[in-house]
């Protein structure tokens, strides 16, 4: 809600505040001499936040208001300590090091103000809440004369939630600041579910977390996302598996620990024991490949090569790399694309055998149609099998004791089967 109570953008709201600004002298409250002279020359050289492309990328213009830049004394500004998400051990060296810099080199008119909305707490119509400048306001009073008028940009929201990711893009400049930790961005995620303003929802948290933190590489925000949703008790909807290594999260811990089957592929176990060529291999059985693609070639390579050198099925299970908004469309493309790749292979088969036939054959095995062909070969005993989908859908069902929607090896609707070296390719049954 936009604050009913107070109007920055009155005019006796600004008499106010200039007045309050007037009383401040050099040697008391106002050592850097900042006047409405030094205010108009910081807005060419420092301009407005939502002027910038991080602010336009991430903020809609319909929820905000700006009322403009003005210097005002500290009198009027509140700052809520219970929403500074900065870790308290560094508060310290943070100050210090901005009183340093202010003594050095006083006010730089470069430095992008903090900015500040109407304060609907307080009944004056002049009082405003600082959502930046936390840390700036405590080291201008640390300085051997206090600094207690300092420039703000005024603005008003439609909701706190934009109140919060405006204020995170405030750290989003080159100036000199106090940098944001991947730690301050968790714990604003943390305070922005504790206070409603965010839902406690794996969806709702990613958008925040890509708008507050929209300057960190990926890996930053995944790791800030990861840490709020274990720290609010979310669980996240949509599981997804890193193909390299075997620790948690993996395919490797998936494959190996929750379904408690062979690892992946053949590396390691190609030995010739008793005269008996990858023996290991052969006593599986079987070979398993993890794929994105229903027509990865590594699979299918090396699957067909080592059904045709060890005489052992190839299993593939299908898993997206990346959140699918329909992963049961993700699934059946999936299984096209398998279906797909098959026929390539078996055509390729076809045109093979064009040289073993001689000319009297020749006529009768050109009539034949490709279709029937294909359709003719027994898809039981073809060497490449689709076992099935790994589970990605992982919203816990409240009525079913938390328990995830999917569960172990799932079939393209998310059902849990089994997975049988010796049954049927998916292929065939589904969709």
């Amino acid at each position: 809600m936009k604050n009913t109570k107070t109007s920055v953008s009155d005019v006796e709201t600004h008499m106010e505040w200039r007045l309050a600004t007037a009383s401040c002298t050099k040697t008391e409250g106002n050592p850097f001499e900042l006047d409405e002279t030094v205010l108009e020359r910081t807005k060419k050289a420092a301009p407005p936040l939502h002027e910038t492309e991080i602010w336009k990328k991430g903020i809609p213009n319909n929820v905000w208001t700006y009322h403009g830049r003005f210097l005002l004394h500290d009198g009027f500004v509140r700052y809520d300590n219970a929403e500074q998400p900065r870790e308290k051990s560094n508060e310290v060296d943070q100050v210090n090091e901005l009183v340093n810099d202010y003594e050095v080199f006083g006010y730089r008119e470069d430095a992008q103000p903090p900015i500040c909305v109407p304060d609907i707490r307080d009944n004056n119509s002049s009082a405003v809440k600082g959502l930046s400048g936390y840390h700036r306001k405590s080291a201008r009073n640390n300085l051997p004369i206090k600094q207690k008028i300092y420039p703000y940009d005024v603005y008003s929201f439609d909701s706190p939630y934009w109140e919060r990711v405006a204020r995170n893009v405030t750290n989003h400049h080159g100036n000199p600041q106090l940098k944001q930790k991947w730690t301050d961005y968790r714990s604003e995620v943390v305070n922005a579910v504790r206070d409603n303003i965010v839902p406690r929802d794996e969806d709702a948290i990613s958008s925040f977390v890509e708008l507050i933190a929209a300057d960190k590489p990926a890996s930053i925000r995944k790791k800030i996302k990861a840490h709020a949703f274990k720290q609010c008790d979310v669980y996240p909807n949509f599981r997804t598996y890193n193909p390299k290594g075997t620790g948690t999260g993996t395919i490797h811990e998936f494959v190996c620990g929750e379904l408690g089957l062979p690892k992946m592929g053949f590396e390691g176990r190609t030995e010739e024991v008793n005269g008996i060529e990858a023996y290991a291999i052969k006593q599986q059985g079987y070979i398993l490949y993890a794929s994105d693609k229903g027509d990865a070639l590594r699979a299918w390579g090396s699957g067909i090569n080592k059904a045709m050198r060890w005489n052992v099925n190839t299993w593939m299970f299908g898993y997206s790399n990346k959140r699918e908004n329909d992963l049961i469309e993700w699934r059946q493309r999936f299984i096209e694309e398998f279906e797909s790749y098959k026929e390539n292979y078996l055509l390729f088969c076809h045109s093979m055998a064009q040289s073993w036939i001689n000319d009297e054959c020749s006529d009768e095995f050109n009539s034949l149609d490709i279709d029937d062909l294909i359709g003719s070969i027994d898809q039981r005993s073809f060497p490449i099998k689709l076992a099935g989908f790994f589970p990605q859908h992982t919203s816990r069902n409240v009525n079913d004791g938390g328990r995830p929607t999917e569960s172990g090896l799932v079939d393209v609707y998310g059902k849990t089967i089994n997975f049988n070296p010796n049954g049927d390719c998916l292929t065939l049954t589904q969709p």
